[in-house]
């Protein structure tokens, strides 16, 4: 059986891939075991995006927790249960801050569901071991088991990272997972510890914004339970009141005044630091800066777009020098920036 289209699959313990029995999640409909939570979602793939997924059932009335990825979006989504019964699934609501999606199985009235209660889930600390439960690689289209990975909780974190070329939207913090559970079909998969408790949601298949390593990660479910409760009434969470201070932005304007360079303007989010002109005589001239080279290093931060070259270059004084790495013509140049004594353009 094929398990990783990108790397081996290294678990760190021998379980099995077959149905694990654990003890019951959910005080008010206990279920045999945490494959019965667990259910199959399949609807139309984009591109390269997979055209299935998994969910978890959060009330007995059968709504399923889910990522909200493209499964959601583009309608046609069939949602599978442990016994292989099938139900066509309708999105309720979605978090983007979150990256969460409530669904609703079409049921009859009579039909009830084993579930997990949010209420019942735990805040592990780091270095617990874990079990990942998913539908990765569409191993179960019916009432076949989902597959089980074993792992440990390698870090609580605050995510920074991408999807393909656009920054992930997930702003809550996150448990890194020392297993791989970064592989398609597997996001929105259950996260408990190794006594069958939930503690997260799976997520999707992302990398680290500054490295580009692949990410494995789950929200907890203790941050979700909010979003859920909301979404279930209906509501949006109101979002927290930032409590960080922006760091300080150089100004386009003082960028061309202080060094004598000028970047592409911000038209996306992530408007890469591409140098649109470099003044004669200036600083930047001096080191031998071109128009056409990107900004990918200043000093050893990593530069993802035009703001954070601002805000980069900002840190350096009169006097200082900037060791700045540029790609041009596909290769990395580092270019040394002296910064001069005196601007020539007011603020």
């Amino acid at each position: 059986m094929k398990i990783c289209r990108r790397r081996m699959l290294q678990l760190t313990g021998s379980l099995p891939f077959w149905p694990a029995v654990v003890p019951a999640l959910a005080s008010q409909t206990p279920p045999k075991d945490t494959q019965t939570v667990v259910v199959k979602l399949f609807g139309a793939g984009l591109g390269s995006l997979d055209s299935y997924g998994t969910g978890v059932l959060v009330s007995a009335e059968g709504h399923v927790l889910t990522v909200a990825s493209h499964l959601v979006s583009t309608g046609f989504l069939t949602a599978v249960t442990a016994d292989g019964r099938r139900f066509t699934a309708e999105t309720v609501a979605t978090e983007p801050s979150m990256d969460a999606a409530l669904l609703k199985l079409k049921t009859e009235p009579a039909d009830q569901f084993p579930c997990i209660d949010l209420k019942t889930a735990v805040e592990p600390a780091v270095g617990t071991p874990v079990l990942a439960w998913s539908n990765m690689f569409r191993v179960a289209a019916g009432n076949e088991p989902v597959s089980v990975v074993h792992g440990v909780i390698a870090a609580s974190v605050s995510l920074d990272a991408v999807q393909g070329k656009w920054k992930f939207p997930l702003k809550s913090h996150v448990w890194l997972i020392d297993a791989i559970t970064n592989n398609s079909g597997a996001a929105g998969g259950l996260l408990t510890d190794s006594d069958g408790q939930p503690v997260g949601l799976i997520g999707r298949e992302i990398r680290h914004a500054t490295s580009g390593t692949w990410v494995n990660y789950a929200v907890p479910l203790k941050t979700l339970q909010p979003a859920v409760e909301a979404m279930l009434k209906g509501q949006r969470l109101t979002p927290a009141a930032p409590t960080t201070v922006a760091e300080p932005l150089l100004s386009a304007r003082d960028l061309t005044g202080r060094f004598g360079l000028t970047l592409i303007p911000a038209v996306l989010e992530r408007t890469p630091a591409w140098i649109d002109s470099v003044v004669p005589g200036t600083a930047a001239a001096q080191a031998g800066f071109r128009r056409g080279d990107l900004i990918v290093l200043v000093g050893d931060a990593v530069i993802t777009s035009e703001s954070d070259a601002r805000r980069r270059l900002a840190e350096y004084r009169a006097g200082q020098k900037a060791a700045i790495t540029v790609s041009r013509d596909e290769q990395l140049l580092e270019l040394s920036l002296l910064v001069p004594a005196a601007t020539t353009t007011g603020r």
